[in-house]
């Protein structure tokens, strides 16, 4: 439930058309799909139960094979994320600032998460945090 916080106050903010939702948006999903995609086997082994579903018609492990629509969508997320900052005016160098606080504060925030609820998965970001 947590987890979903920030795609949940990116797509209120995106409602209302405000840059710093888009921004949101792209960040928390960037972030994501970087941890699922490069610092686990997450996402590749989601596809692998979607090949396994086609060419079996069955999957072993469902809850990885959500992996697979997740990174889709999270992907969609961060596309259309910033194609609709694009489309806002107007644009000032302050915004990149803004997406660099959101990168750090998205990152901070989902470290918080882990070590309350999660603790032994800390170890993803190792290098992120100085561990």
């Amino acid at each position: 439930m947590f987890e979903a916080l920030p795609y949940a106050l990116a797509a209120v903010l995106c409602l209302r058309r405000s840059k710093l939702g888009y921004m949101l948006g792209a960040v928390s999903g960037g972030f994501w799909l970087w941890m699922a995609g490069t610092r686990t086997s997450f996402v590749r082994n989601g596809f692998e139960r979607v090949a396994m579903l086609l060419t079996t018609g069955t999957v072993d492990r469902w809850d990885v094979f959500i992996a697979a629509p997740a990174a889709l969508a999270t992907g969609g997320l961060v596309v259309f994320s910033v194609w609709g900052y694009g489309r806002v005016r107007p644009k000032t160098p302050v915004d990149l600032a803004l997406v660099v606080a959101l990168l750090a504060g998205v990152a901070f925030y989902f470290v918080m998460l882990f070590w309350l609820f999660a603790p032994r998965y800390l170890s993803l970001f190792n290098g992120l945090v100085g561990r």
